[in-house]
């Protein structure tokens, strides 16, 4: 008799493709409730880019503001509303938004957002030191 192990779900490689796959999915209207809003099946798929932090996010620099802040309230929501998808100090939120802040269109209205819509620590600036 043999034991397998379980191995998890490594991350996927981040694309301006993969990115583009997530914004199709996503709504146009204001995303509040996502269980409510999204079918799994179209955003399950994207969970692991919840642990591929860092400088692989850069790959969004290429998108428009307003994708990336459709992507960064995803996210926040993300974290917060559905299992697997906890990222702490890994959040993608923290990469999003230096893009925005590097672009000068973070705006506080969107930082106040997304205090109000997590109990991440990290969110949105990412870890102190």
């Amino acid at each position: 008799m043999t034991v397998n192990t379980w191995q998890p779900a490594a991350p996927q490689a981040l694309s301006s493709a993969l990115l583009e796959q997530l914004l199709a999915v996503l709504p146009n209207q204001e995303l509040t409730d996502i269980e409510n809003q999204i079918p799994s099946a179209d955003i399950d798929p994207f969970a692991t880019l919840m642990k591929s932090g860092g400088e692989s996010w850069k790959v969004a620099d290429i998108l428009a503001d307003d994708d990336i802040k459709r992507l960064v309230i995803f996210l926040t929501l993300a974290e917060q509303q559905l299992s697997g998808w906890e990222a702490g100090k890994l959040s993608p939120v923290i990469d999003l938004v230096r893009i925005l802040k590097q672009r000068e269109a973070f705006d506080p209205e969107l930082r106040k957002w997304i205090k109000a819509n997590t109990d991440n620590r990290y969110l949105p600036n990412g870890p102190v030191l």
